[in-house]
């Protein structure tokens, strides 16, 4: 579990610190504090903020960079509070961080994960990332949704009821692409991977699956799925052939094809006015989650968000998996283009990592075509 550690920590236990010794650091803040511990009315005015004149931020953390905590000293019992400037995330002890590891390996050994559940759906996902991804889906209500890993199709259905409830105010349904080397009929009924959940629903039969889900069956890692996901987001408006000369957006008919392929003065660009998330939950091991971020992670559009799942297999494992394919595909990226924002898990305790796409600064063939250019300068030297 990445957390802000050492110095930054002490910073904020000492802000705290002081806050308690009465020294006005957050002073408006322990009058709220206060009033949770018994102030009367004359203290309560001064807790109330006009919370409609406060600017809006892009990025979901910023709404989670304050914590309620019992100050240093007070009884388990005590009622008192106060407010702190710092993410639950920031002020995790070394203890504490000690102990969410140790259910981290309680969460695998006994595949916790497969004991989720959706709307009578199985759900491979801990409740509190769930919340997470409700917040992001509803917050940046996204036009498509592309998922890898879908499995029985739990977290499917999930987004798709998600897309359902939210009223987006955008033109056309938004849709989940959910990309599988298997079709989720076929391993709904199989002990393989999880147990069987009898009482389950099958997601991928429902309505709500039939009008937002379109299944891809492939190898996510693959060229070829690739290529199919890339014509899912053209069919359904996502993505736009622009010519790049002069920036126009240019219609299917009118674009020249030469030897079945696009002419070279127009290129495949994702629309700017679109909202696309990703969620990445098909391969675990190094290699194969390095091609999903390459194919994948570019098509985030800006201040969305892309999900890498089970990041904390790093650790248990002993070995390099998710989190060490993340770190070399940020590697490749200009700086500042994806942003790690830990302070999503505000309930201090996830099994992914959360990434908003701060800006875009270069084409979705960017993270690709760099990686390709460094193998070969690696055979070469």
């Amino acid at each position: 579990h990445a957390c802000v550690c050492g110095r930054r920590r002490r910073r904020a236990m000492a802000a705290a610190a002081a806050l308690v010794r009465g020294a006005p650091v957050l002073a408006a803040a322990w009058a709220a504090a206060s009033l949770v511990g018994g102030a009367g009315a004359a203290e309560a005015s001064s807790m109330f903020v006009d919370v409609d004149a406060l600017p809006k931020s892009l990025s979901l953390a910023d709404g989670f960079r304050v914590s309620l905590i019992r100050p240093p000293g007070e009884p388990a019992n005590s009622g008192t509070k106060m407010l702190v400037n710092f993410s639950s995330m920031e002020l995790l002890e070394d203890d504490e961080i000690a102990t969410l590891d140790a259910y981290d390996a309680l969460f695998e050994k006994y595949s916790l994960f497969c004991n989720g559940r959706w709307l009578g759906a199985q759900v491979l996902q801990d409740s509190q990332d769930l919340m997470y991804l409700q917040h992001i889906t509803f917050m940046k209500k996204p036009d498509v949704i592309i998922e890898t890993g879908t499995y029985k199709g739990g977290l499917t259905y999930f987004f798709a009821s998600m897309l359902d409830w939210i009223d987006s105010g955008k033109e056309g349904p938004a849709q989940i692409i959910s990309v599988d080397v298997h079709n989720p009929d076929l391993v709904w009924a199989a002990n393989w991977f999880c147990p069987v959940c009898v009482d389950c629903i099958r997601p991928y039969t429902t309505d709500v699956w039939n009008r937002r889900v379109r299944f891809v069956q492939g190898h996510a890692d693959t060229e070829a799925v690739y290529n199919q996901m890339l014509n899912h987001l053209y069919d359904i408006g996502i993505m736009r052939f622009v010519d790049q000369a002069t920036g126009e957006v240019r219609n299917g008919p009118d674009v020249e094809v030469v030897d079945g392929q696009p002419s070279a003065s127009v290129s495949l660009a994702v629309d700017p006015q679109k909202t696309v998330l990703v969620n990445l939950d098909a391969n675990h091991e190094f290699d194969g989650l390095l091609k999903e971020l390459l194919f994948y992670a570019p098509l985030v559009s800006e201040n969305s968000y892309l999900v890498v799942q089970d990041t904390k297999l790093d650790k248990i494992w002993g070995t390099a998996g998710p989190t060490a394919a993340l770190n070399r595909f940020l590697s490749i990226a200009p700086a500042g283009e994806f942003v790690v924002e830990h302070e999503l898990k505000f309930h201090a305790y996830s099994q992914h990592t959360y990434l908003r796409r701060a800006q875009v600064t270069v084409p979705y063939t960017h993270f690709l075509e760099t990686m390709i250019a460094l193998t070969r300068a690696q055979k070469n030297s």
